[in-house]
């Protein structure tokens, strides 16, 4: 059976200060992390709020259609606006609940109208056989989830207390233990000298982006953020991205991208001079000319703060500590405050993913912003910055010649080998304090 997520997004809260979607947690907003969620665990997913509270949201949001702030009000509109009967309902302020405990909850959904967890109505899973109950009580103004449960069929799913916990102020936030926010999975492993054990290894799947329903090209991906990888890439190959979303066949690892303009040919024979040698360099030189203009940024930043941002990059990765086999890309402001970060097992989705996510939410050119990368600095690399207008491009290892030349072409601020404050500058340097 079908599956539809339903994310409820909340509003401002008192006790937290702000609206808690907003809140960041491993690089990524609390609503960003239950649509990830969502994203692996269902075939449809729809976010619930009020469009009156202006969030700045890469998804599109179903407005509740009431003044009244309850989770009920959301949990209505939600199984209204669903297209399947069976719904997961995750409310944006557990940010250590995992596909596993959806799971369960979801396994337990025959013949009633609502599992939830044994200390909680919410996340839970719900029927629309459901609705006449929840609709008459938000009428009267019995709002209370917990006791619209006594009148409905409903199975109770013991899960552990760490996955449910909930955020109410930033305090909880920096205490709870967040899962991270990509696949993992355990492998044997043996240590020389020592025993056989398991380890955690970064899960790596292909991703088909299509255009009109036609693949245009599949790339080796950590799973999570693929509409803003799409997104990213579409940018990079100067297609004009408009939007990135599951196909209509909802086919695993697979996304569908709508764009402004695409010429088959011409993306083929990027990719032929893009993975050629000896041949390529003047034409890949020409191709990024003609999709992105020379940056034009009065951005200056500190030596020092470029210098350093590798290790707050590193203070972004959740699965590098947990898997050391992720890349990394970081989206920085000109203080130092890490914007958006993102992992993978390329180094080019990541930072196509970081670009994605910039552009969705309306921040391309990024002007005023500074990318850090984990690694080595490629063409590949420095011409993805480009596209995006990024005026800083920092990384942790060396640039390529092309990558250089590239660089001064674009009018775009190189600097390689950056760690511990201390970073070399390969074109232009009047950027750099």
């Amino acid at each position: 059976m079908e599956l539809t997520g339903i994310l409820l997004l909340g509003g401002a809260s008192t006790r937290f200060g702000s609206p808690k979607a907003l809140a960041c947690a491993g690089g990524e907003t609390l609503a960003e992390r239950a649509w990830r969620l969502l994203g692996e665990t269902c075939d449809r997913r729809i976010a619930v709020g009020k469009n009156q509270d202006g969030l700045t949201l890469p998804f599109e949001l179903v407005d509740d259609g009431t003044d009244v702030r309850a989770a009920l009000t959301g949990l209505v509109a939600g199984l209204r606006a669903a297209p399947t009967d069976l719904c997961a309902v995750v409310p944006v302020d557990c940010p250590a609940l995992t596909a596993a405990a959806i799971r369960s909850l979801v396994a337990a959904a025959g013949g009633v109208d609502a599992v939830v967890p044994q200390t909680g109505p919410l996340p839970g899973v719900y029927r629309r056989s459901a609705l006449p109950v929840l609709e008459r009580r938000l009428a009267t103004g019995q709002l209370k989830l917990r006791e619209a449960l006594r009148e409905l069929r409903v199975a109770e799913v013991v899960l552990p207390d760490e996955v449910l916990a909930n955020v109410n102020t930033p305090g909880d936030l920096r205490d709870v233990t967040v899962a991270p926010p990509y696949a993992t999975a355990r492998v044997d492993v043996v240590r020389v000298p020592g025993t056989r054990e398991q380890d955690l290894v970064a899960v790596e799947e292909p991703l088909e982006i299509r255009i009109g329903g036609e693949p245009v090209a599949i790339t080796m991906r950590t799973p999570g953020h693929d509409e803003e990888l799409a997104v990213g890439f579409a940018l990079g190959e100067g297609l004009g991205p408009i939007s990135a979303a599951l196909p209509a066949d909802l086919a695993a690892n697979s996304v569908e991208l709508t764009v402004e303009r695409f010429d088959p040919e011409r993306l083929r024979r990027h990719f032929y001079t893009s993975s050629s040698c000896g041949v390529c360099g003047k034409g890949a030189l020409a191709a990024v000319a003609v999709t992105a203009p020379p940056i034009d940024s009065d951005l200056r930043v500190s030596g020092e703060l470029l210098g350093s941002l590798p290790d707050r990059l590193r203070e972004a990765q959740p699965a590098f500590a947990l898997t050391g086999g992720l890349h990394a890309t970081g989206l920085f402001d000109p203080d130092g405050t890490v914007l958006c970060a993102r992992e993978d097992v390329g180094r080019h989705n990541a930072l196509d993913k970081v670009v994605g996510w910039a552009y969705m939410r309306g921040l391309v050119p990024l002007g005023n912003s500074v990318l850090c990368v984990s690694g080595r600095l490629s063409f590949e690399l420095v011409q993805k910055a480009a596209c995006a207008g990024a005026p800083i491009l920092v990384g942790v290892g060396a640039p390529s010649s092309l990558a250089v030349e590239l660089a001064e072409a674009q009018q775009l601020t190189l600097c390689g080998f950056a760690r511990r404050g201390r970073l070399n500058v390969y074109s232009r340097a009047d950027r750099v304090g």
